[in-house]
C-alpha cells in the first residue's frame, strides 16, 4: 500500500542485488568460507542460502505469482533472513538489538498476513496463514540461547578445520577456563575426545561449543572497547590453511 507495482518490484531488484554483493564480497574476502559451505555449513549459512533463493524467486516471479504462493514465500523469506542473521552473530552482539530484530520482522510477516484483501477463500488462506505462523515462531524463538545456538549446528559432521590458538596470547585467561577437564577429573586427553564422543551428557556438537565459548567471549571484551579482544568477524582469525599462520 506504501508503494506501487513498479516501486515494489524495484525495490526487490535493488534486495536481490544487495544480497548478491553481499555474497560475493564475503566470499571475497574470507575464502575459507568456502571450506565451510554445502554439506558441512552449520544451519544459519544454510539459512542465508535458502533467503537468497527464496528472494530470487519472488523477484523473478512478480505480479504472475499467486497471491498467496507470494505472501508466503516473503514470510518464510523473513524467517530465514532472521535466522542467518542471529546465527551469524554479525553486528547482533547484544540481547537488545537481537529481540529487535526478530521484533521488526515480526511485525513484518503479521502485517502482510492480515492486510486486507490478501486472502479472498478459507482453503486459500491456509497457504498463507500456515507458512505465516511458521515463520512468526521460528521468529519468536530466535531470540532464546537454545535457539541461537541450534544455528550453529552443522548440516553433516564436517571433517576437522585447522585452528590456529595462540596460548601467549590468552595468559589473561586461566588455563582451567577451557582445560576444566583437569580439573574436575573428567579426561586428562584431547579436548575433541569428549566434545566429538557420543557422550550424551555433551549434546553439542564441538564446533557449536567452540565457537560459542571463543566467539562470545572476543565479542564480550570488543564490546567493554578493550583494544586486543581477538577476531570476532573473520573466519581467517582462528582457521587457517595448511601451513599458514595469520599474524
Amino acid at each position: 500500500r506504501i508503494f506501487s507495482l513498479s516501486q515494489h518490484r524495484r525495490i526487490g531488484w535493488i534486495a536481490l542485488y544487495l544480497a548478491a554483493t553481499h555474497a560475493v564480497w564475503l566470499l571475497a574476502a574470507q575464502p575459507l568460507i568456502g571450506h565451510y559451505l554445502l554439506p558441512s555449513a552449520p544451519l544459519y549459512m544454510l539459512c542465508g542460502l535458502a533467503a537468497f533463493i527464496a528472494l530470487a524467486i519472488l523477484v523473478a516471479t512478480g505480479i504472475r505469482a499467486r497471491i498467496t504462493a507470494h505472501a508466503a514465500l516473503a514470510a518464510l523469506l523473513l524467517a530465514l533472513l532472521g535466522a542467518h542473521i542471529i546465527g551469524s552473530g554479525q553486528m547482533i552482539d547484544r540481547p537488545a538489538k537481537v529481540i529487535t530484530t526478530c521484533a521488526l520482522l515480526g511485525l513484518a510477516v503479521f502485517g502482510s498476513v492480515w492486510r486486507r484483501g490478501i486472502v479472498r477463500s478459507r482453503a486459500r488462506s491456509l497457504w498463507t496463514l500456515i507458512p505465516s505462523c511458521i515463520a512468526l515462531v521460528v521468529l519468536a524463538l530466535l531470540p532464546t540461547p537454545t535457539g541461537r545456538s541450534l544455528l550453529l549446528y552443522p548440516a553433516m559432521v564436517p571433517p576437522l578445520v585447522e585452528v590456529h590458538f595462540p596460548h601467549e596470547k590468552h595468559t589473561a585467561v586461566n588455563c582451567i577456563t577451557c582445560h576444566h577437564n583437569f580439573a574436575d577429573k573428567t579426561g586428562l586427553d584431547n579436548c575433541l575426545d569428549c566434545h566429538r564422543s557420543a557422550r550424551r551428557d555433551l549434546p553439542q556438537p564441538a564446533e557449536v561449543t567452540f565457537h560459542v565459548f571463543c566467539r562470545d567471549c572476543h565479542r564480550e571484551f570488543a564490546r567493554l572497547g578493550e583494544d586486543k579482544h581477538g577476531p570476532v568477524r573473520e573466519c581467517s582469525g582462528c582457521h587457517v590453511r595448511t601451513g599458514a599462520v595469520p599474524r
